[in-house]
Formats: C-alpha cells, sequence, structure tokens
C-alpha cells in the first residue's frame, strides 16, 4: 500500500488528489497548513509520493520543500509541486532541480496527472 501527503490548503484540490490516489489504493494523509506538513514529515511517517503547493498558511511551501530535502528520510521522496501562481524562469527552474513535476493548477488535467501518478506509484 502507497501513502501519499498532500499538502495544500485548496479543499477542492486535496479532495481531487484524494480520489484520483484511492483508484490506486493509496492512503492519502492531507494537511493544509505548512506548520502542520512540517510535524506530519518529522513524525518519521514514511510517504511515497508528496504533493505540495508552495502558498501554504504558516511555513512557505518552499520552505516546506527545503525541509523535506534537508532530511535524509525523506530527500529522496518524489515531490509534486502543484501551484495556481505564476512561476518565474529562475523560479521554475529552482524547482525543477529538486522536484518530479510542476502543476499548474490552473490548467489542471485529469488524464496526464493520472499518467504521471503512474510513473511514480
Amino acid at each position: 500500500m502507497k501513502n501519499i501527503l498532500v499538502i495544500d490548503d485548496d479543499k477542492t484540490v486535496c479532495l481531487l488528489i484524494e480520489k484520483l490516489t484511492r483508484g490506486y489504493g493509496a492512503i492519502t494523509t492531507v494537511v493544509r497548513s505548512g506548520e502542520d506538513a512540517r510535524n506530519v514529515l518529522q513524525s518519521g511517517k514514511k510517504f511515497d509520493v508528496i504533493f505540495l503547493d508552495l502558498i501554504v498558511p504558516y511555513i512557505s511551501g518552499w520552505d516546506v520543500l527545503t525541509v523535506i530535502k534537508n532530511d535524509p528520510a525523506t530527500a529522496n521522496t518524489p515531490v509534486v509541486i502543484m501551484t495556481g501562481c505564476s512561476l518565474s524562469h529562475e523560479e521554475t527552474g529552482r524547482l525543477q532541480a529538486k522536484v518530479s513535476a510542476i502543476v499548474d493548477k490552473s490548467t489542471f488535467d485529469t488524464d496526464r496527472f493520472v499518467i504521471m501518478l503512474e510513473q511514480l506509484l
């Protein structure tokens, strides 16, 4: 059974990811803030994939990504950035060096998401 972590304050996005991952028999943990994400990550629970929004309350997604990549226990866990904000070319480049994929929420495509999910799981 695969464990998936979703870090996003958008309830609709969380519900959609939960629905799509359930079809693969995954257990999905959802947190809605960067602070909650940090607590879950530090709890020792292992995740097979992490979906991360860059704009979440209390601790930014950028900072959560740093926590993930700096911890040997999570550094190699695939991270998918889910964002609705526009990223500069520089920001996109910085992210691409650290994450498995960047998904633009404004152009979200379920079919493409499922293909990506199958590759990650």
